[in-house]
Parts: C-alpha cells; sequence; structure tokens
C-alpha cells in the first residue's frame, strides 16, 4: 500500500468489519421502521387521516403514465401498488413502503459513516441523527416524492465514493467498476424518475468530482454507460415532457412568478437548515461537511463537501423550500460520524459521550415532538402551541391555518368528499347524469374520487387534473367547489349555495360553500383551457 493510498483511505476504516457494520445497521432500520409504524397508529388514533398530496398520488396511480405536471411516474406507481396490496384503511398499511424507505435511510446512513471509517459508536451516532432530525421525521410521515429521495442520493454517493477509492488505486476498469458504474447509472436515473431535484443535486456532484482530484474516476471506460443508463431510464418522462410542451418546467416557473412559497434570504436559509435538522444535532452534520472539505482523511471523498457547497447557494438562488435539501443530509451525518472519531480518539471517550449527546437529543425531541409530527389531535395541537409560545413554519405564502400545514392537509378529506357527494345526490334524478362535481384544487377532487367511487368522478383544472380533461359534461349542472360566488355568477346562469365547509383547522383553500350551478354560459369543453391552473 503506497503512502498515497494509506492517506486516502479513512483512518478507522478496517477497524469495523462489513458484517457488525450490517447488523448494527439493519437493527437501526428496523427500529426507525418499528417507529414508524406506530408513529402511523398514533396519526389515525388522534383524528388524521391520509395526506392531501397522496390522495392525488392515488388518482394519479389509476392514471398510470410516464409522467404528470407536477412529477415523474415514480411515487404514482408506488402509490397504486400501495393501494392495492394495503388498502386505504390504515394509514399504517398504506404507508408501509414510506416506513421501509424511512427505515432504509436510516440504516444507509450508517453504511456511509462505516465506508468513511466510523466506528461502530460513531455509526449508531449518525443513525440516531438522521432518526432523531426533525425535517427526515416529517419527510417519512406520509407518501412523497422526498420520502423516498434520500435512498437513491445516498445510492449514488455510496458508487460515487467507491469508485473514487477505486480511482484513487490506478482501477478504472474491470468488473467491480463496471458493477458500481452500473448501480450509480440506475440510481441516478430512479431518483430523477421519482423527483426532479435529482437534477441539481446530481449537477452539482458532477460539478464537485470535475474540481476535485476525483475527476480521474471520470476517465473510465464505464462513464459514457453510466451515463447512458441515466438516459435510458429518464427518457420515457423526456418524451412525455416534450409531447406536452415541457409541463413541469411551465409550472416551476408558474410557481416563481406567482411567489407561492415563501422566500427567505441567505442568512435565514442557513439558520432554517439547523433548525429543521435539529438544532442539537447540527453540530454533527456541520462537523462532517467541514471534515469532509479539510481532513487527509476524507481525501478520497473530498467531492461530497465540494458538492454541498455548491447545493446549498443553488437551492437559495432558486429560493427552494427547506425540505429540498433534505435528501443530501444523510450524508453528511454519515461524515459527522468519522469526525467524532477523529474529535474523540480515545475509545472510553466516545463510549462515554456518544450516549449523553444522544440523550439530549432524545429529550428535546420529545419536547418538541407535537411540533414535528401529528401525535395530537388538533385542539390539543393549538394548545401545546400556545403553551410554548410556537408557531407553524410557514412555506407557502398562502397557508393560514393555526395547524402546520402537514397536519392540516390530513384532515377533513373524507368529510369533503361527503358534502360534495350530498350536493350531487341532492340534484334531480334528471341532473345527475349531466351533472360534475368540479374543484379548483386536487386535494378535494382527488378526496371525493378516492373515498367516494360511487359518485361521477370530480374534475378540476389544476396540476395534472386539467391534462385529464372535462369528460363529455359540457357545464349545465356543475357542484363547484373552492371558487368565489362572484365569479360563479359572472358564468352561470344560477348559483345556490348548498353547504358549507368551515372546518377551522384546515387551510383558507380548502375551506368554504359547496355550490349548485346551473347553465354555463359557455360549453365547458370550450372553456376548458381557460380552467388550466398549474400553480
Amino acid at each position: 500500500m503506497t503512502t498515497e493510498t494509506r492517506i486516502a483511505e479513512p483512518q478507522e476504516f478496517a477497524a469495523v468489519s462489513m458484517k457488525d457494520a450490517v447488523w448494527l445497521a439493519a437493527g437501526f432500520g428496523l427500529l426507525k421502521y418499528v417507529l414508524s409504524t406506530l408513529c402511523q397508529i398514533t396519526f389515525q388514533h388522534a383524528g388524521y387521516g391520509i395526506f392531501r398530496d397522496e390522495l392525488y398520488f392515488i388518482v394519479c396511480g389509476r392514471h398510470l403514465a410516464w409522467g404528470y405536471v407536477d412529477q415523474p411516474p415514480i411515487i404514482p406507481l408506488v402509490a397504486r401498488i400501495s393501494e392495492l396490496l394495503f388498502g386505504l384503511h390504515s394509514l399504517a398499511l398504506f404507508r408501509t413502503f414510506a416506513s421501509l424507505a424511512s427505515a432504509a435511510e436510516v440504516a444507509m446512513t450508517g453504511l456511509l459513516a462505516w465506508r468513511m471509517g466510523a466506528s461502530l459508536w460513531a455509526q449508531a451516532l449518525a443513525m440516531t441523527g438522521i432518526l432523531l432530525a426533525p425535517m427526515a421525521m416529517a419527510t417519512a410521515s406520509n407518501f412523497s416524492t422526498s420520502t423516498f429521495e434520500p435512498v437513491f442520493w445516498m445510492t449514488v454517493a455510496l458508487a460515487t465514493m467507491e469508485l473514487a477509492r477505486l480511482a484513487d488505486r490506478g482501477i478504472r476498469s474491470g468488473r467491480t467498476v463496471a458493477l458500481w458504474w452500473v448501480l450509480l447509472g440506475v440510481a441516478s436515473g430512479l431518483a430523477l424518475e421519482n423527483k426532479w431535484n435529482g437534477v441539481f443535486f446530481l449537477t452539482c456532484l458532477l460539478a464537485a468530482l470535475l474540481m476535485t482530484s476525483q475527476r480521474k474516476l471520470l476517465a473510465s471506460k464505464w462513464f459514457p454507460i453510466g451515463f447512458a443508463l441515466i438516459v435510458v431510464l429518464i427518457l420515457p418522462n423526456l418524451l412525455w415532457e416534450m409531447h406536452h410542451h415541457w409541463a413541469t418546467l411551465e409550472l416551476l416557473h408558474n410557481d416563481q412568478i406567482n411567489g407561492k412559497n415563501v422566500r427567505l434570504g441567505p442568512i435565514a436559509f442557513a439558520l432554517n437548515q439547523m433548525v429543521v435538522f435539529g438544532p442539537l444535532m447540527a453540530p454533527l452534520w456541520a462537523g462532517g461537511f467541514l471534515w469532509l472539505l479539510f481532513s487527509r482523511a476524507a481525501q478520497a471523498f473530498r467531492f461530497l463537501g465540494v458538492t454541498y457547497l455548491l447545493y446549498l447557494p443553488l437551492m437559495m438562488i432558486l429560493h427552494a423550500k427547506d425540505y429540498y435539501l433534505a435528501a443530501i443530509y444523510p450524508i453528511y451525518f454519515a461524515a459527522g460520524a468519522a469526525a467524532w472519531d477523529l474529535l474523540f480518539r480515545k475509545a472510553w471517550l466516545r463510549r462515554g459521550l456518544t450516549p449523553v449527546y444522544v440523550a439530549m437529543n432524545v429529550l428535546l425531541i420529545a419536547i418538541l415532538l407535537p411540533a414535528i409530527l401529528p401525535v395530537l389531535p388538533p385542539a390539543k395541537i393549538l394548545a401545546y402551541q400556545q403553551r410554548h409560545h410556537l408557531q407553524p413554519q410557514k412555506r407557502e405564502n398562502a397557508t393560514t391555518s393555526p395547524l402546520p400545514q402537514l397536519y392540516a392537509d390530513m384532515l377533513d378529506w373524507r368529510q369533503k368528499a361527503d358534502l360534495l357527494a350530498a350536493a350531487w345526490y341532492s340534484l334531480p334524478q334528471a341532473e345527475r347524469a349531466q351533472a360534475v362535481i368540479y374543484t379548483e384544487n386536487y386535494g378535494a377532487a382527488s378526496a371525493v374520487n378516492v373515498y367516494r367511487p360511487d359518485v361521477p368522478e370530480a374534475i378540476s383544472g389544476h396540476q395534472n387534473y386539467f391534462l385529464w380533461g372535462p369528460r363529455t359534461y359540457t357545464g349545465s349542472v356543475m357542484i363547484v367547489f373552492g371558487e368565489s360566488r362572484r365569479t360563479l355568477e359572472t358564468n352561470f346562469d344560477s348559483v345556490v349555495e348548498f353547504t358549507q365547509d368551515a372546518n377551522p383547522y384546515l387551510e383558507p383553500y380548502e375551506r368554504g360553500p359547496v355550490f349548485i350551478c346551473r347553465g354555463l354560459h359557455e360549453n365547458l369543453q370550450a372553456v376548458w383551457p381557460k380552467m388550466k391552473n398549474w400553480a
């Protein structure tokens, strides 16, 4: 072994066997799965149900395609499989894949830490850190593109780390290199088929490789093959986007010009990252980031530190939501474990300090848990917030619910579907055949389509519902939710309020009257292009 190779190798990598690391990671993954399942049972017992976006994913899954206005195809496919396997009655069962993904995130954090040379105690600390991180807990609490994103990104990171280590030894060909390049290509392609945010991560990762000595791994003859695998995997979605005139780019543009999201300044954005991933755990992942940038022991993995150095300001420039960075942090929790070993070299010191540090974080998260996850009924959550002088964090400017948006969007959907169905059933028999339920928001439309299959499928101009169109309806009779009476009265001959959804815990766009409208002034088929709401 040369001097150069010894410097590139993590100092304590050989101290922990792969078998021990895998068993430890599996144990923490199982713990995370059990905790996630118990949380789902608690949510349902507290009165929460399927999340607004999950209802939309379910409906998208019933209209399987290679793309959607606001997402690639993976999550609707997984939602469809979950609905067929587990049904929709139990949150714990329906969200089985989300719980498994969160368990894999924790376990892979431990494996990344081991690959960076962390001791068993440090690996346990890294996995505890991501297990207790508030943002990781929140993104794993329901079905979303952010739930599965960390698994793909960590797989990409692991494969790149292995290729970097091999390249340091002058190995750029052979079966092992080929397998890692195939894994890298497949994981990258799936990451993009899961969420387009992966484009920014992969771009920053490639730029970081070019900026560091690890650029030599790109000289491998397998690099074009890995890249080709990415292209092959994302090609169906790209073709879908081309066929639909780059619908996702139009949506993203609308979000920017409409000011949908709350925009934080650079300092506030950076400080918020420390809060949402646990204020007491911030030194761990921040230390990991610095270790990757400056430690000789991290020379082979320097590009991962540079990746964050590029990715964080890019997200600031794009005015991204804070959870858009969630998938990258397990890498730095893992690196923090390796840095922890360097900081506390004596084994007895690590074994003494690690439990104390973990206990401090467990205590803090236990106190803050109702502000992180919906473990209490809405009334008790409000009382908790008032007692501790907490205000829900706003990520979108239109949100005004007294509850955190995550909680509010898990309430009332079955009741809303019943209200809209009741309005349809109130019509004379002759009108029902031509009546359609229309909602401004995909949440309400999806609630009807998931919970009330006994009424005609609801339509909307929101997101992918616009592409599904108005079916064969003319607009002669419409049940409308989410639109103002004044707007409706300018477009219909008759507008009658049937009932109100006045649940005070909901967001403003999910509260309000249900109208029965008759005599649309223009045929619905003709005016449908004006109904598009991509925001």
